[in-house]
């Protein structure tokens, strides 16, 4: 039998890089068609002219709404899910962070049960945000949970979520982190480095060995100097993706437009980085065993006053990119669709509007609130409906 064909109609939507009124046909989660106004066929949602964009892919997420991925049950990652998707997410790499390896177990299992049990599809795999991470530049992280590269941990890690293991960030100065970087390219694992203070050549020893991209470029390593190079220069130089954070308590604006720069918006991968307390309401929380306070969008730590984490939507971070580039929407959509698609290995089914890939749309209204997202053909989001 025929599967049922859904229209979407009077669309505003980013195609090639331009927008254009049409409508799309969708069918069996994929698009169909790319149809002129007017033509119609099945059943039919009305976009109203709102822009229609690819979903927001976000590549690395630690948890919002007070729930973070490494403390989650199956149900804590299907609230989740329905969060992202208010803000436009068709796709995400939940990360568990550096923990004790019970911990990780645990989280691991629970992510993949979501997926597996609770319709989670969206769930694009998980990042692994250590163990394999140098004490040295831990960052907020525990220095009890931190591990030399080992294949035995990772393999664990992979069993317990089923396979679900899509990414693992690791510093590329500890021993043996070139040899378990070239085992985990060769089974498709996605490497990327960070919290690292490693000379150039260490860095390339793992990008020869397969690593494809940098995490959260200025977090947790040295800066770019004329003596060393490091990490960053290497991030810079090299086809590597760069991974940025642009939160405004986080990273200043001119980093971010230097970045975009040097790398171009395919190369270019902006994520949430969103933290626990995204999406609660202003007050004081803890953080991984430290207060926070959560003022004007912002985390900050009680102890310091410094910047404590990400509070940041993909909605946001859409707004926030158009304002410090000066770009227009559809320059600044690549960097939450395209280049975590590629970076992903999903850009043969995500991260654009074209026939053959999967359904993933967001209509936006003029100020880029999400009015509605649908994920391979299904509506998970109705603003209207709220």
């Amino acid at each position: 039998m025929a599967s049922a064909v859904t229209t979407v109609t009077n669309a505003r939507a980013v195609l090639g890089g331009k927008i254009r009124s049409c409508n799309l046909r969708l069918s069996d989660g994929k698009i169909q068609g790319i149809l002129p106004p007017g033509d119609a066929y099945g059943r039919v949602i009305d976009a109203h002219g709102a822009l229609t964009v690819p979903g927001f892919l976000d590549a690395c997420t630690r948890g919002a709404l007070g729930i973070s991925f490494n403390a989650a049950g199956a149900k804590d990652v299907r609230a989740l899910r329905d969060f992202y998707a208010s803000h436009g997410v068709t796709a995400f790499l939940p990360a568990i962070t550096a923990d004790s390896e019970e911990a990780m177990l645990r989280a691991a299992g629970a992510i993949a049960a979501a997926k597996s049990q609770l319709g989670c599809s969206q769930i694009a795999g998980i990042h692994l945000e250590g163990p394999f991470l140098s004490p040295q530049w831990r960052d907020d992280l525990p220095q009890e949970a931190l591990r030399q590269p080992s294949y035995p941990i990772y393999r664990r890690l992979q069993d317990a979520s089923g396979g679900l293991v899509t990414r693992v960030t690791l510093s590329p100065e500890l021993p043996g982190a070139p040899e378990l970087t070239g085992r985990l390219a060769s089974e498709g694992v996605l490497v990327t480095l960070g919290y690292s203070g490693a000379s150039y050549e260490e860095v390339m020893e793992c990008v020869r060995a397969g690593a494809l991209g940098v995490s959260c470029l200025f977090r947790a390593m040295p800066p770019l100097s004329r003596e060393e190079p490091g990490i960053l220069g290497a991030a810079l130089e090299q086809d590597l993706f760069c991974e940025l954070l642009c939160d405004p308590g986080f990273l200043p604006p001119a980093l971010t437009r230097l970045v975009l720069g040097a790398k171009g918006p395919f190369r270019t991968v902006a994520v949430t980085g969103s933290e626990a307390p995204a999406g609660l309401a202003e007050g004081l929380y803890r953080l991984r065993e430290r207060p926070v306070a959560l003022r004007d969008g912002a985390l900050r730590s009680l102890e310091g006053g410094g910047w404590a984490g990400s509070v940041l939507t993909a909605d946001r971070l859409l707004g926030r990119l158009m304002e410090i580039t000066g770009l227009p929407v559809e320059q600044c959509l690549p960097l939450l669709t395209e280049a975590p698609a590629r970076m992903l290995g999903l850009g043969h089914r995500k991260g654009s509007l074209e026939v053959g890939k999967d359904a993933d749309l967001v209509f936006l209204d003029k100020e880029y609130r999400v009015r509605a997202t649908i994920s391979q053909g299904a509506v998970i989001y109705d603003a209207s409906a709220i």
